[in-house]
Formats: structure tokens, sequence, C-alpha cells
């Protein structure tokens, strides 16, 4: 794998900066001049991860569909518990952590499109379960009350994982 010369990857570092600092000032200079009735920070968020995304669309490095598919799942996520009126505290903040968990399971998606970057699978772990934890808060009632089983849900699946691996090891005859 060959490296860009140093000027250039702090070029690009610069770049991403600049666009990230432009994003956060058209959203500053919008919200001085339109008071809108609903908390933006969502949007913010968003809008710096879509930032990101578009980096990402244009260079296909890595670094930044993470903090790209993060910060947009999390902003669609705060705008969708802010948007919709839910039936409870549990809904609200179920549309957050799913928004969130989406985020993570994106860059799985993503890395398909990256260059040189394979069989990273790490995005499953946080964005599996902050999925499964959203969307029990959403769905409410028992499906909350399963979430006191996670601990046990981990001890198996560590056990499962872990019988696979070691049964995959055979002795060399």
């Amino acid at each position: 794998m060959t490296h860009a010369p140093r000027h250039i990857q702090t070029q690009r570092d610069q770049v991403t900066f600049a666009i990230v600092l432009i994003a956060i000032g058209v959203i500053g200079v919008v919200t001085q001049y339109w008071q809108p009735s609903a908390d933006i920070g969502g949007w913010v968020v968003m809008v710096i991860g879509l930032a990101f995304l578009a980096l990402f669309g244009s260079t296909r490095e890595y670094r930044y569909a993470v903090p790209g598919g993060i910060m947009t799942g999390l902003g669609a996520g705060i705008v969708a518990s802010q948007s919709v009126h839910w039936a409870t505290s549990e809904g609200e903040g179920g549309a957050v952590v799913l928004g969130l968990g989406i985020g993570f399971l994106s860059i799985l998606a993503l890395q398909t499109f990256a260059a040189g970057v394979h069989n990273r699978w790490w995005p499953l772990i946080p964005g599996g379960i902050l999925g499964s934890v959203g969307t029990a808060l959403l769905i409410g009632g028992q499906a909350v009350q399963l979430l006191d089983y996670w601990g046990i849900a981990l001890v198996a699946i560590g056990l499962v994982v872990l019988w696979r691996a070691l049964a995959s090891r055979r002795p060399e005859a």
C-alpha cells in the first residue's frame, strides 16, 4: 500500500477541517437570521456527518466514512426524536439510540466503497447493540424488559464465539 506524501496528507487534512468549519459556520449564520421553533442540535450533527460523507464520496478514504456514518446516524436520530410526538420518553430515546446504531451499521456498507478496506466488521458490534436497544425502546413494554437480560445474551454470544474459535483449531498430527 502506498501512502501519499506528507504534504498531500496535510493538505487533505486542511481541506477536511475547512469543510467541517464551513458546514458549522453556514449553520451558525442561518440560525442567526432564522430562529427555528425546535432545537437544531440534531441538524448540526447531521450536517457535519453529511460533510464527512461528502469527503468520503470524493476521496473513498475510510477515515471519513467512520465519523460520517456515526454523526449522520446520530443526527438523524436526534431529529427524529424531536420531530415525532412519542407516546413515551422511551420512544424518544429509542429514536436517538437506533439512529446511532444505524450510523455504525452504515460504516459496514460504506467500507465496500472505501479504497483498500476489507472485512472490518467492528461496526457490527456497537451497531448491533445500539440498534437492538433502540428498537426495544421504540417497541416498549416487554421489549424493554428483555433488555434486563443483555448481560446473559452477551455471555452466551461470547461462549459461542469462543467455542467456534477453539473448535476450528485442530491439532496438527
